[in-house]
């Protein structure tokens, strides 16, 4: 296992109004300081676009590019050339900078983002039973597309205040997708916002799990956000995702899982928050490295 880092961390986020974002050199810099050995691509022009300038920059730090994430609009069929569109362009680029993987996740809409993180709420505002062959065909096209014409795997990542995030949402995902194409993205701390246990997730989906989010929660303070009416980006943007071993994940649990099943591709380091610039993000960046680091043994 390798361990990488990804911008979020850094409080630059895809979501419109999320926060402040940092110079694009001052985050790799920090990634690389802290330890990390590699990066997702973040939002869409975050970093360079352009493949030999992208390249360059990460060669520098001694960062490799490993996988980029990608939302796009899933429930709605007369919506898929946009999705097909944007995966495209983000699976070239990652492909000419030698990545290995994209990371698609359905894109939501206002209503998840209302009933985010309340499992039975979601539970009814979600995808009926008959639309879900059609969904999973969609995520299949999308990652046949990516392996064939970019030579990259897919996993797909399940999101609060999306169509794909409580526990029931990730197992219809699954059954309606092929298997050899489309992986899945551990997410812990997304799957403990949905209220799934990830430990359990990653042992009944061990041949489906291809690329591994470690991002922790507190849970209480999510109940209380929630309680209060907070949508998905509120509880998001207001300490809910806390540093490694500070949450309610059991970090030691999901690495022993990931021994269990042999997983032995990237490990990225998330914590969604928003930052401001004189705010100190390379000591808990340090701090989350160190964490995997003596749980993990990487």
């Amino acid at each position: 296992m390798q361990v990488a880092a990804a911008p979020i961390s850094w409080g630059v986020c895809e979501i419109p109004g999320w926060g402040p974002q940092l110079p694009w050199e001052r985050v790799l810099d920090e990634m690389a300081q802290a330890g990390y050995e590699g990066t997702e691509l973040g939002p869409w022009g975050f970093l360079p676009t352009e493949p030999e300038g992208l390249r360059a920059a990460l060669t520098a730090r001694g960062l490799a590019l490993v996988a980029a994430f990608v939302p796009v609009p899933l429930r709605e069929a007369s919506r898929f050339g946009e999705a097909e569109e944007e995966t495209r362009r983000v699976a070239e680029l990652v492909a000419r900078c030698a990545g290995s993987l994209v990371v698609l996740a359905d894109a939501g809409d206002e209503l998840r983002a209302r009933v985010a993180g309340r499992p039975d709420l979601t539970a009814t505002c979600g995808i009926p039973e008959e639309e879900w062959p059609a969904y999973g065909e969609r995520v299949t096209r999308l990652a046949g597309l990516v392996r064939h014409r970019y030579g990259l795997r897919v996993a797909f990542h399940p999101h609060g205040g999306t169509y794909v995030e409580n526990e029931r949402e990730v197992e219809a995902l699954l059954a309606h997708t092929e298997a050899q194409s489309v992986g899945l993205c551990l997410d812990t701390g997304h799957l403990l916002f949905g209220g799934a246990d990830p430990v359990a997730v990653c042992r009944r989906h061990a041949r489906r799990v291809a690329h591994v989010h470690l991002k922790d929660v507190d849970v209480p303070r999510l109940r209380q956000l929630l309680s209060a009416g907070a949508t998905y980006a509120d509880a998001a943007k207001s300490g809910t995702f806390v540093e490694l071993g500070r949450g309610s994940l059991d970090l030691p649990a999901v690495a022993a899982a990931l021994r269990q099943v042999g997983y032995d591709g990237w490990l990225v380091v998330e914590q969604d928050r928003v930052v401001r610039e004189d705010d100190d993000t390379l000591t808990p960046a340090a701090r989350n490295r160190e964490a995997v680091r003596r749980v993990f043994g990487v």
